[in-house]
């Protein structure tokens, strides 16, 4: 009879146990699990004198997730050995074995595979060898062999080495070690340490190498920490000719949801600067006692220039003033207390020295609180602000805002009266020749707002736009502040110039609203707003309630946005001189985005005094290639500022990224190569 079989489970499970243990080693976790093994072989033999059991000819063994086929397979039950022989395949929960010889000890766990391939489901890695040793439970030694994550057939990369020790869930050391693309040699690595996890892991990011014509050559290794599953930490070196190595550091937490942060330096012994410059970057989020909240945004740089320099983006090297802050938030009935410290820095400033520091700056203030059963609202903003400089005079400043405000609609006509007195006390640490002088402030503002809403529905029948809304706000607003004396108060900020105000602005607002979707649901797709200010008693004072100043009439600011589809809009902001001078702002903004196939953002800027640039941003992918470029020009001086292009080429389980940044801050063309190997570097 060509089949026998046999099902007993007392006798199989004694020769299940070498498969069971086989499956553990490479990398099946849990007890051995225990069941009725089938076998089905051409012959099948059992010597009792010798204890040991024989199968062959299309040996198929199975117990519940495990299975193995061999054309030969003997078990020694003295030795515990167990020898497996032609077209060996086995088989457990995603993970295989296919070889010509297997030898395995159940006890030891150790053996031997001969012509094998190994596939570990844990970290999809693909190992090749004439020779494999187990050398313990989820331990493996390979000589001549390779390894990759891209499958056995024709990966697109591999690392062949002359010895190879894995350990699942574990790391992969190789020594003498070759990187191969599409099977051509790439670079060699005499010694190497690399991750084969499920989860994030640890180990050396793929070299980057870049060529610059101010720097020269460069070249940054990155190792990868996986400290834990709520934290890790990125540590680099970065050799760069014609300055040195600039050793960088990223450490990232999230402890709890309501705790999380990251940390970041650099420091480089900058041979072409002369020094050691360093960047020091830091956000932490913490909340205490359920809801006291501690936040801090950190950054700062050893000099002026180190962003124009090493900065890693446009952004960072466009960057012209520096922020950090730190500061505590308590929510309390239907208020808010925070307190903290705020320093800026000025990049285009040698000397911030004259430039003003919170410290610190506290501050409170309240919802709107019906009173009067409802009929009007109350609402509370107050600060007290220490103002630090080195050099000039240094202030202490309470302000306290009350405001009331009454709304009263009749016959769709809205309106809302509203008045905010200003209590502003100033102490004077120092100044000029004078020591402890103190200053006072007191001034109001009045507020008549009035506007009507029209609205209309409209049928278009259009399958993508089935129906809109349209919506037109006409508003007029009266404002009067008497005449404040400021004058002899100090002038810090904004706040300080509160100016006698006796002005009418008016405005209208459109909105059209997509109404197409559920019930009560609108999407905006467009807004138009446009409004002027006049001087009822004169000439208009400087004031942030309006644009422009010095006549009768303000300038016309607009805003404009559109957006047709949930993927392209459009945003316009503008301001006009009634009086010859032209536009003085325009801010226009187009975007279109389909995620993960086409994105594309144009942005124009333009002020009258200090620049005229278009920013352009555009990325797209396709098959198995994705590339994007941000480039930005200015007008002013008819000259490229920034231009970055990049090219990725991703057909599988790697990609290569080619990149090409040509700046004017400093003046510098670089090109950049780098690679990612899934699974391997991927963090």
């Amino acid at each position: 009879m060509r089949y026998s079989r046999i099902l007993v489970i007392a006798m199989m499970f004694v020769l299940f146990l070498p498969f069971v243990s086989r499956g553990q080693q490479i990398g099946v976790r849990g007890g051995d699990a225990k069941g009725p093994v089938e076998i089905i072989a051409d012959q099948v033999e059992h010597d009792r004198a010798a204890n040991t059991y024989t199968a062959r000819g299309n040996v198929e063994v199975r117990e519940t997730t495990r299975t193995l086929f061999a054309d030969y397979v003997f078990l020694d039950d003295n030795t515990r050995d167990v020898t497996a022989e032609g077209n060996v395949i086995y088989e457990d929960l995603g993970d295989r074995i296919e070889c010509e010889w297997m030898q395995l000890n159940l006890e030891t766990k150790k053996g031997t595979l001969e012509k094998a391939r190994v596939f570990i489901k844990t970290g999809n890695v693909y190992i090749n060898g004439n020779e494999i040793e187990k050398t313990g439970e989820s331990q493996y030694k390979i000589k001549k062999g390779k390894f990759t994550t891209c499958g056995w057939d024709k990966p697109e990369w591999t690392f062949t080495s002359d010895e190879v020790d894995i350990t699942v869930e574990g790391y992969a050391k190789t020594r003498s070690t070759t990187f191969h693309i599409l099977g051509v040699p790439v670079f060699y690595i005499p010694w190497g340490v690399f991750p084969v996890k499920s989860e994030r892991q640890s180990g050396f990011l793929v070299p980057e190498m870049a060529l610059s014509s101010s720097d020269g050559a460069k070249f940054k290794l990155s190792y990868f920490w996986a400290i834990a599953k709520d934290k890790d930490a990125t540590m680099s070196a970065e050799y760069i000719e014609k300055r040195g190595v600039n050793f960088g550091t990223q450490f990232r937490y999230a402890l709890r949801e309501d705790l999380s942060g990251e940390l970041e330096g650099n420091v480089i012994d900058d041979s072409d600067y002369g020094h050691t410059r360093y960047q020091v970057k830091a956000k932490h989020q913490q909340v205490f006692f359920k809801d006291l909240q501690f936040k801090a945004s950190i950054w700062h740089v050893f000099d002026n220039d180190y962003l124009k320099d090493f900065g890693q983006s446009i952004q960072e090297r466009s960057e012209s003033q520096l922020k950090s802050t730190v500061f505590v938030e308590k929510p309390l009935p239907r208020s808010l207390l925070t307190g903290g410290v705020t320093q800026f820095r000025n990049l285009l400033m040698r000397d911030n020295g004259t430039l003003f520091q919170y410290y610190p700056e506290v501050t409170y203030f309240t919802e709107y609180i019906p009173v009067f059963g409802g009929r009007m609202y109350l609402d509370l903003n107050s600060s007290l602000t220490n103002f630090y400089r080195d050099t000039g005079g240094t202030y202490t400043r309470l302000a306290v805002d009350p405001s009331l405000k009454l709304p009263y609609s009749f016959k769709g006509l809205n309106t809302v009266l509203s008045g905010t007195l200003y209590e502003t006390g100033y102490a004077v640490n120092r100044s000029e020749g004078t020591e402890g002088n103190s200053n006072y402030r007191q001034t109001f503002r009045l507020d008549g707002d009035a506007n009507m809403q029209f609205m209309r529905g409209y049928n278009t029948g259009w399958s993508w736009l089935e129906s809109m809304q349209s919506v037109v706000r006409p508003n007029v607003r009266y404002t009067f502040i008497p005449s404040t004396g400021y004058k002899s108060s100090p002038k810090i900020d904004a706040y300080d110039k509160i100016n006698q105000t006796n002005a009418i602005t008016y405005s209208i607002n459109h909105y059209l609203y997509d109404t197409s979707g559920e019930t009560g649901f609108r999407r905006e797709m467009s807004f138009f707003e446009v409004s002027q200010t006049y001087g009822i008693s004169g000439n208009l004072e400087e004031s942030e309630l309006y644009k422009g100043s010095g006549a009768r009439f303000s300038d016309i600011d607009l805003k404009f946005s559109l957006s047709p589809l949930d993927y392209l809009s459009f945003a316009h902001e503008s301001v006009f001189s009634v009086y010859g001078q032209g536009a003085k702002t325009v801010r226009n903004t187009i975007s279109y985005l389909i995620p993960g196939v086409y994105s594309a953002v144009v942005a124009h800027n333009y002020n009258s005094e200090l620049n005229n640039d278009i920013f352009v941003e555009m990325f797209a992918a396709y098959w198995v290639f994705e590339g994007g470029y941000n480039i930005r020009y200015t007008f002013m001086e008819k000259d490229w500022i920034d231009t970055e292009y990049h090219l990725r080429y991703k057909p599988g389980c790697w990609s290569v990224v080619l990149s090409l940044s040509q700046t004017k801050r400093p003046r510098d063309t670089s090109f950049k190569l780098s690679f990612d190997l899934t699974g391997i570097t991927s963090r």
